[in-house]
C-alpha cells in the first residue's frame, strides 16, 4: 500500500541555526555554500556584521547561518541548536586548517524550525547574551591577605613553580564555558601537582612499583609503571585504592576514564560530552583543594564546591505563523532587540533590561525563559520561565 505523499511531506522540517563568530570574515563570492558535514547535507551563509571596512577591523563579527532538513518531525530546538553549532564548528575548524584563520569560539544567537506543511508555525529560540564583565564581590582585605600568603608559598616552596602552574590552569578552566576544554585544563593542573602531592606522602612522583611473576620460570620481579600516584592518592584520600572511600574511588574512575577517552581518542564526542560537565566540576574541586593543601592553606579547602559559570543564559521562546523564510544570506534574528543593559530595581538590585520589537510577524507569541544549568544538558522541557516586568 502506498503512503499518502502529503503525509510524508508533513514530516519534513527545515531547521536554521544562527551563530556569531567574533572574527569578521567574508566569502570571496557572495553565495550560499552547499556542503555535507557529519553526513548531513546542509547550507551555510556567512556575512560580516559590518559593511564598513574600518568597523570590520575594529569591532569584528560575522553572522553564520546553517540550514538543514530533518525528515522525522520536530525535535528539541536546544538539541538542534547544539547540533547546528557543531556543524559550524566543523566547517570553521576545516577553514582554520586550510586558511590558517585565527577563528574564535562561537556565540549562539538563534535556532528555528519550519515544517513543510501548509499553515505551519515557525518555532524559534532567540538567545539573549547578557553583558557581564564584572565580578560582583569586591576583593576584601581578607581575600587580599590570603592571596598574599599563597603567593609567598609559591615563591618559597621547593616546588612552588608547580603550584603556580596548577593555579594558572585552574584560572584558565574556571573561565572556560566549554566543559570538555575546562576539564582538560583542570586535569593538566592536577598533573602539574604530581611531584608535590606524591612527595607529601612519601611516594615517588609518577612511578608505581608493580610486582609480577615470570610465567616461564616462576621468578618474581618488580617493574616501575608510570602513574599519577600522587594525584590518585589525593583524590582517593588514601595511598591504596583498596582502603579508599567508595565515592572517592568513583570520582577517580570518572576523572581517569574521561581523561583517557579524550587524550587517546578512545570515545567519540557524543559519548564524551554528556559526561564532561559532572567530571569537570569534580576535577575543578580536587584541583582547587590540591592547590590550597600544597600552598599550606588548608582553611581554603572546600567540602562543597561552587563553580561560577558566567551570567544566566536567557532566551526568547517564540512561535509565529509563517510559510517561508528570508533567503539564507539575509536571515537574522527574528525579533530586533535593544542593547541589553543593567538597571537598578527597587527590589532586586541590578537587573537586565531590554526592548523587543515585532517587525511584523503574524500571530506572534513569546515568553522569556532561562536555562537552569548547562546548555550542554538543557532541553526545551527544562527551561524555566523568567520573571519579567513590562513598561
Amino acid at each position: 500500500m502506498k503512503s499518502d505523499p502529503s503525509e510524508e511531506e508533513s514530516k519534513l522540517v527545515t531547521y536554521r541555526v544562527l551563530v556569531r563568530q567574533p572574527l569578521s570574515i567574508a566569502l570571496e563570492r557572495h553565495a550560499v555554500l552547499t556542503l555535507t558535514i557529519q553526513d548531513v547535507p546542509c547550507k551555510l551563509a556567512i556575512r560580516p556584521i559590518h559593511d564598513d571596512q574600518t568597523q570590520r577591523r575594529v569591532e569584528g563579527g560575522s553572522l553564520i547561518v546553517c540550514e538543514f532538513d530533518y525528515d522525522g518531525g520536530d525535535i528539541d530546538l536546544i538539541a538542534v541548536a547544539r547540533f547546528g553549532m557543531d556543524l559550524v564548528e566543523d566547517f570553521l575548524s576545516a577553514v582554520s586548517v586550510v586558511e590558517g584563520a585565527t577563528l574564535k569560539p562561537l556565540e549562539l544567537l538563534q535556532v528555528a524550525s519550519l515544517p513543510a506543511q501548509n499553515g505551519a508555525h515557525c518555532k524559534f529560540l532567540q538567545f539573549l547574551n547578557l553583558p557581564s564583565s564584572h565580578w560582583e564581590r569586591p576583593l576584601s582585605d581578607d581575600t587580599v591577605q590570603t592571596v598574599g600568603k599563597l603567593l609567598a608559598h609559591w615563591d618559597g616552596l621547593e616546588k612552588g613553580n608547580r603550584i603556580r602552574r596548577a593555579a594558572r590552569q585552574y584560572r584558565s578552566a574556571i573561565g572556560d564555558r566549554d566543559d570538555v576544554t575546562a576539564f582538560q585544563s583542570a586535569y593538566i593542573g592536577l598533573e602539574a601537582l604530581e611531584p608535590v602531592l606524591a612527595k607529601a606522602i612519601g611516594l615517588t612522583p609518577g612511578t608505581e612499583v608493580v610486582e609480577g611473576k615470570c610465567e616461564s620460570c616462576g621468578v618474581r620481579f618488580e617493574r616501575k609503571k608510570t602513574t599519577l600516584v600522587g594525584v590518585r592518592a589525593f583524590v582517593l584520600d588514601a595511598p591504596d585504592q583498596a582502603t579508599a572511600d567508595p565515592q572517592r574511588k568513583s570520582d577517580w574512575k570518572l576523572l581517569n576514564k574521561l581523561r583517557n577517552d579524550i587524550m587517546h581518542s578512545l570515545e567519540d564526542d557524543d559519548s564524551i560530552r554528556p559526561r564532561a560537565h559532572e567530571t569537570m566540576i569534580a576535577a575543578m574541586h580536587y584541583l582547587h583543594d590540591a592547590i590550597c593543601v600544597a600552598s599550606h592553606a588548608r582553611d581554603q579547602v572546600k567540602a562543597k564546591f561552587s563553580l561560577a559559570r558566567g551570567p544566566m543564559q536567557y532566551l526568547i521562546v517564540g512561535d509565529y505563523a509563517e510559510a517561508s523564510w528570508l533567503p539564507l544570506h539575509e536571515w537574522a534574528e527574528l525579533l530586533p532587540t535593544s542593547k541589553l543593559e543593567w538597571v537598578s530595581h527597587s527590589k532586586y538590585g541590578l537587573v537586565p533590561q531590554m526592548g523587543v520589537e515585532n517587525p511584523g510577524l503574524k500571530n506572534l507569541e513569546i515568553y522569556i525563559a532561562y536555562i537552569h544549568g548547562s546548555l550542554a544538558e538543557a532541553s526545551v522541557g527544562t527551561l524555566k520561565v523568567a520573571n519579567i516586568e513590562r513598561d
